[in-house]
């Protein structure tokens, strides 16, 4: 593993680029550059277009495909087999967890963090409605628990806390806890009425991380019985 040299891309120093990795696609006659931050780090099956911009720190997993026009601030994280489907734009410490979907023209804030399976969609009526597909818009410290769906054009306030598997029909206010099928918003308990903790937003590395920290010194869960593969094999 090592920074590897791309006809159309700039790979910003101190960045671990593994094996089958496709920076600076050029998808178009008129695509431009790639540029992927310093510190950063791209996983095997990482693909990513020209006219993507990352900021330091930025993390990819395995197979995880960002498509053009696309600009990410600083710490962000696009996890494995994630999809990222153009013009689309991220602020800092924003993470994306495997199989995320985000479709174009969505919008993120800082310090978001999206579980597993998430869903963004773009278009309420595809392939029969008129007009530009609008993706949806995610304001700063939100939380999107795994396998929920964001619907198209829908704004999800500041601070808010969606619970997994809600699907997301309507704006969400400000400090709201949202639950269900469809979901429904109510006030967010004081416990939760805080900002994304900095430890899991901003993430130099990760615990699979080559620079990271030793694996076998993570904690296991008390009661679990004995931990997975304790020792080296």
């Amino acid at each position: 593993m090592s920074q590897k040299e791309f006809e159309n891309a700039e790979i910003g120093e101190n960045t671990i680029v593994e094996e089958n990795v496709i920076v600076g696609l050029k998808y178009h006659p008129e695509c431009g550059k790639a540029v992927i931050g310093e510190n950063s780090i791209l996983r095997a099956g990482t693909i990513i277009y020209g006219d993507v911009k990352t900021g330091k720190y930025f993390q990819s997993g395995h197979h995880t495909v960002i498509r053009g026009r696309v600009e990410m601030g600083d710490f962000c994280t696009v996890t494995n087999g994630s999809v990222i489907e153009g013009m689309v734009k991220m602020g800092d410490s924003v993470r994306l967890m495997s199989h995320v979907y985000v479709a174009s023209r969505t919008c993120f804030g800082n310090r978001v963090i999206c579980g597993p399976g998430v869903t963004f969609l773009n278009d309420k009526r595809p392939g029969r409605g008129p007009g530009m597909a609008k993706g949806a818009f995610v304001e700063d410290d939100v939380m999107i628990g795994g396998g929920c769906v964001i619907l198209p054009g829908v704004r999800i306030g500041e601070r808010s806390f969606i619970a997994a598997g809600a699907v997301v029909t309507k704006d969400v206010p400000p400090r709201s806890m949202v639950m269900g099928f469809p979901a429904r918003c109510t006030p967010l308990p004081e416990e939760l009425d805080v900002p994304c903790r900095k430890g899991m937003a901003e993430q130099k590395v990760d615990l699979w991380h080559p620079l990271g920290p030793n694996p076998f010194e993570a904690e296991w869960i008390e009661g679990y019985g004995d931990p997975p593969v304790p020792k080296k094999l």
